[in-house]
């Protein structure tokens, strides 16, 4: 943000205006103080306790001109001064010479009103600064130091004779009182403009402090008024105390209706829970328009105030937990999601029509090119030769299978079926899936183990559960089969996090599956076998993930490859 004013001419403009009401709270001081003076100086002479003072006459005819000068000066300093430290410094020195001459009319060395000389000095040390303060008291010693010399000299006032004891004074006498007083001046000027200095430093710092905070409270109001995100800050109590435009263009609510009004009545939809972080809802606005709002929160320790009420149970001088909380309309957002989405279930799509055109190309030249042959043969209108007619029908029938299979497995990834889960035991599942695999023409010979537990049982869709077992047993059979290797069906119970889950691990010592392979297995119609469709693993962790497991791969040493499956199981609360 560009700063507006200068900060060292607002300084200077804010120390010479601050200069010019000092000194015209000088002036009122100076013309209170006389005013009592002379005031107190007739009533001492009245009572005949006053040895040497001017005449009533004098006295006043002195108020009159220290008035109309003091209102003259105060004009100028107010309209016309451009100099505000040298015109003050020349009224100070003024002030020196009339309270210099009160003295000197009041009995010079045995004046009452000598202190009255340190007055001057300290204003100059505070209004004016350091050096003006030294200065002001070297005019007070020399004006001091006149008026004893005066003395000394017996050049007096003419109603001195009726004081005998005043004017004689001697050199030392003289000469002590110039010393002592003098240094009482210096003193005076060098503590007060020290303290002047101090005051000028703190002042200035505050001055700082003030336009700093004044430029953060802008920033914050700018930024909090022209972020696209809506912002709402409740109190402890969660009442609304803050609303910015972006809330209200959003919301579609104006700001005079939510202000100090509960979150909750406002905004029903939103739930403000410490166990919910980024959450959306459904919102209606006043206009009957639903829109998707995405919001979170998050806690400002505020500590809670006097005036503020605490809760039940809160103490005071506790932080009380003030929100902020941050709204967006994720409308436009979801809808480019679902755009974003179908764009790549599109793509996904016409991959997959790729692929699978590329796996019917061979079965279908296979299924052709025998059909071909047996066409010719039965053209030449002579028997079938059976050593040509059965390899050319398997070829057929093996090809025409592997179709159907690609098709069954496509269309099961495709469109999943819906979970119907049942509990039913692991080990039983597994024996059928065995014996069915053994029974089967093309199942790939391998020694079998395995290792579970007497009565596991298992929460899981039955039927899609012994589809994840065919397919990984038949790829670990595969794999097992070329190493010579054994696969090894293990099962069992335990807990994470609290929760019961099911593992089942397919172990094999194949040749197992490159580090760098390990997600590209999942990947649609990527096989590394030449009868392989591409479609087992990705089925087998589309079913896990929708009975919301998850499937992982592993390895040691004795098992090259092995794939593990997470399944939830209920709470025992669940039928």
């Amino acid at each position: 943000m560009p700063h507006l004013f200068s900060p060292d001419r607002a300084t200077a403009i804010d120390s010479e205006q601050a200069t010019r009401q000092h000194l015209l709270w000088w002036f009122l001081a100076r013309v209170v103080l006389f005013t009592l003076l002379f005031a107190l100086t007739t009533v001492l002479r009245e009572k005949g306790l006053v040895i040497a003072v001017p005449s009533t006459f004098t006295s006043v005819a002195f108020l009159a001109g220290l008035y109309g000068v003091t209102f003259i000066s105060a004009l100028f300093l107010y309209k016309r001064c451009r100099s505000v430290r040298r015109f003050g410094l020349l009224q100070l020195c003024g002030d020196t010479g009339v309270t210099a001459l009160l003295i000197y009319a009041t009995g010079c060395s045995k004046s009452d009103f000598t202190s009255l000389l340190i007055l001057p000095v300290i204003a100059a040390g505070l209004i004016l600064y350091h050096r003006s303060g030294l200065f002001i008291a070297a005019v007070t010693t020399f004006a001091y130091g006149a008026v004893l010399a005066l003395e000394y000299c017996r050049w007096l006032p003419s109603y001195f004779v009726l004081a005998p004891h005043l004017g004689n004074i001697s050199l030392p006498a003289a000469t002590n009182l110039f010393a002592v007083y003098g240094l009482i001046f210096f003193l005076a000027a060098l503590l007060s403009g020290q303290l002047a200095r101090r005051l000028r430093v703190t002042e200035e710092r505050l001055q700082w402090t003030a336009l700093e905070y004044n430029r953060l409270s802008i920033l914050y109001k700018q930024i909090f008024e022209d972020i696209s995100t809506g912002i709402i800050t409740t109190d402890q109590s969660d009442f609304i105390t803050s609303y910015n435009q972006a809330a209200e263009r959003i919301t579609g609510i104006a700001q005079e209706h939510v202000l100090g009004q509960p979150f909750i009545r406002c905004f029903p939809a939103m739930l403000l829970q410490e166990s919910l972080g980024r959450n959306v809802c459904d919102f209606s606005k006043p206009d009957g328009s639903v829109i998707r709002i995405g919001y979170s929160f998050s806690f400002l320790n505020m500590p809670a105030g006097q005036e503020q009420k605490l809760k039940p149970g809160q103490e005071d001088g506790e932080q009380a937990k003030w929100k902020v909380v941050t709204i967006q309309d994720i409308s436009q957002i979801e809808r480019m999601e679902q755009q974003v989405r179908d764009a790549e279930k599109m793509a996904a799509i016409g991959e997959l029509s790729a692929s699978i055109a590329h796996n019917f190309r061979n079965p279908l030249a296979a299924i052709s090119g025998s059909a071909q042959i047996l066409a010719l043969d039965m053209d030449n209108a002579a028997p079938i030769d059976p050593t040509t007619f059965k390899p050319l029908m398997g070829i057929i029938l093996r090809e025409t299978d592997r179709m159907a299979k690609t098709i069954t497995e496509f269309l099961q990834f495709a469109r999943p079926a819906a979970i119907q889960p049942e509990w039913f035991d692991i080990d039983r599942l597994v024996d059928e899936v065995l014996d069915r695999m053994q029974m089967s023409p093309n199942m790939t010979a391998c020694a079998m183990a395995k290792e579970i537990g007497t009565h596991v049982a298992c929460w899981a869709d039955r039927q899609q559960l012994q589809a994840v077992l065919t397919h990984l047993l038949d790829n670990a059979c595969h794999a097992a089969a070329e190493q010579q290797g054994q696969v090894v069906v293990a099962a069992g119970e335990d807990t994470e996090d609290g929760r019961a889950y099911l593992w089942l691990e397919i172990r094999d010592q194949g040749a197992g599956i490159p580090q760098k392979l390990r997600e590209q297995v999942f990947t649609p119609f990527f096989s590394s076998r030449t009868d392989g469709t591409g479609l087992g693993l990705p089925i087998v962790r589309q079913i896990v993930e929708n009975h919301s497991g998850r499937i992982e791969l592993d390895a040691t040493s004795d098992y090259p490859c092995i794939v593990r499956v997470h399944l939830p199981m209920p709470s025992p609360a669940t039928p």
